[in-house]
C-alpha cells in the first residue's frame, strides 16, 4: 500500500500522534512522495493527526480541512486520511494507549463545575456519548471542550454542525472535541491555549516579549540580549517544522524585536498562526512580510490563501495578482486566481486565467479541472 505514496504530495494537519512532523515529512520522502506544508490544488492527501485541532475556537471545522474539501468538490483528487489510516499505508501502528478510568455523570459534574441538565442536553443533542452513564477521560476532554466553547459565546447547536460537517468530511473520526484545546478569557486579553499565543479582545496579536517562562526546556530565556539573533532563527524554522508551534512562535517573536525588518521571519510566524488556525494574525504577519519585501512572491501566495479562507475574496485576488505581477508565469496563482473568480461569478475573467493556467501546465491533474471549468462556459472562449 505504500505505493500509493509515491508521487503523492501530502500535507499534514494538526498534531500526530505515531511521529513528530519533522519525521512525517521524513516518512513521506523515503516512500517517494512530496510533503508539503499548506493544502492546495497540487495535494493529493491530506493526514488528519489524532491530536488535530479539528474545530477552531469559533466552533467552525479547520481551514486545512475546509481548503481540501473545497477543492474536492471543484474537482481536484485529494483524499483525507486519519492519522491510522496513513500508518497502515506505510506499514505501522498507533502506539498503545493508557488505559483510562470511567466517571459517573455526577462526578463528570463535580468536576467540571456543569449542571447535570446540561450534560443531558448536550448527550441528547448528540455532542457526547456516555457508555452506560458513564465517561472516559477522553470524554471529559471532550466536555470541557463544549463547556468552554459554550462559554465563550459558541451556540451548542453549531458546534453540532460543525462536527456533522467534520464526520462528513473525515469518516471514522471518533470524538474529535477530545483532542480540542479551546480559549480562555479574562478581561484584558484572549488566551490560545493550544499553543499559548496571546491577542487582546480588540483582536490584536500580543508580542509579549517579556514572559521569560514560557518554554518549556529552554535555559536561557529567549528575550536575553545573550541570545544571537541567528539562533533565534534557526530555533524557530526547527520548531516549525517539529510542529512545535508556540515554541515557534516565541522563538521568531524574539528575533523580530532585535531584527524588526525581517520579511522571512515575519513570513514563518504567518505560517506558524496559519497551522495554530488563527488566521487573522496569519494574515498581519504576511502583510507586514509583504510590505517589507514587495517580491517575495510565496508570502504573497500565502496571503492570499489565508484571505481566502477568512472568506475575503475580494482580497485574495488582489494579493494573487500581486502575486503575478512578480511572476507572471506562477503557474498555481492563476489557478487560484481563476477559482477566486469563479467565486465572485467574474467568469470572462476566470477563464483568461484557467488558460494561462493551462498554457503553463497542461499535464497535472488540476488541468482537468480547468479543462472542465472552460468547458461549461464556451461561449466566453
Amino acid at each position: 500500500m505504500a505505493d500509493l505514496l509515491e508521487k503523492a504530495r501530502i500535507t499534514f494537519t494538526g498534531k500526530m500522534a505515531s511521529m513528530s512532523r519533522c519525521e512525517a515529512w521524513r516518512v513521506v520522502r523515503e516512500h517517494g512522495g512530496e510533503p508539503a506544508a499548506h493544502v492546495s490544488h497540487r495535494t493529493t492527501m491530506l493526514v488528519v493527526g489524532v491530536e488535530g485541532w479539528h474545530l477552531l475556537p469559533d466552533g467552525e471545522i479547520s481551514f486545512k480541512l475546509r481548503r481540501a474539501e473545497e477543492l474536492r468538490v471543484a474537482g481536484c483528487p485529494i483524499r483525507i486520511v486519519p492519522e491510522l489510516e496513513f500508518l497502515a499505508l506505510i506499514g505501522r501502528a498507533l502506539p498503545d494507549a493508557a488505559q483510562c478510568r470511567v466517571f459517573p455523570a455526577g462526578e463528570v459534574c463535580r468536576i467540571l463545575r456543569i449542571e447535570r441538565g446540561t450534560l443531558r442536553c448536550w448527550e441528547q443533542s448528540g455532542l457526547i456519548q456516555s457508555r452506560d452513564g458513564f465517561y472516559d477521560f477522553q470524554d471529559l476532554v471532550s466536555i470541557r471542550a463544549i463547556h468552554d466553547l459554550v462559554h465563550n459565546g459558541v451556540h451548542p447547536e453549531k458546534i453540532a454542525r460543525s462536527l456533522h460537517t467534520l464526520a462528513a468530511v473525515l469518516p471514522g473520526l471518533e470524538r474529535p472535541l477530545a483532542q480540542l484545546r479551546v480559549i480562555a478569557t479574562n478581561p484584558d486579553v484572549l488566551l490560545i491555549d493550544q499553543n499559548g499565543v496571546r491577542f487582546s479582545t480588540s483582536g490584536q496579536l500580543l508580542f509579549d516579549f517579556e514572559d521569560e517562562g514560557r518554554i518549556p526546556g529552554v535555559v536561557l530565556p529567549l528575550s536575553s540580549p545573550a541570545c544571537d539573533p541567528a539562533d533565534l532563527f534557526e530555533r524557530g524554522v526547527s520548531c516549525e517544522e517539529e510542529g512545535m508551534y508556540a515554541e515557534a512562535a516565541d522563538a521568531f517573536q524574539a528575533f523580530l524585536q532585535r531584527e524588526p525588518h525581517s520579511s522571512q521571519a515575519y513570513f514563518h510566524l504567518g505560517n506558524v498562526m496559519h497551522e495554530m488556525g488563527i488566521l487573522w494574525a496569519a494574515e498581519e504577519c504576511y502583510i507586514t512580510a509583504t510590505s517589507i519585501e514587495p517580491r517575495m512572491l510565496v508570502a504573497w501566495s500565502c496571503l492570499a490563501g489565508v484571505q481566502e479562507e477568512q472568506g475575503k475574496t475580494g482580497d485574495a485576488i488582489t494579493s494573487y495578482q500581486a502575486a503575478l505581477a512578480v511572476c507572471p508565469d506562477y503557474a498555481d496563482g492563476h489557478f487560484n486566481l481563476a477559482m477566486c473568480y469563479e467565486k465572485m461569478g467574474l467568469k470572462r475573467d476566470a477563464c483568461r486565467h484557467w488558460f494561462a493556467y493551462l498554457k503553463l501546465d497542461p499535464g497535472s491533474a488540476s488541468a482537468c479541472v480547468a479543462r472542465r471549468q472552460l468547458s461549461v462556459q464556451p461561449e466566453l472562449h
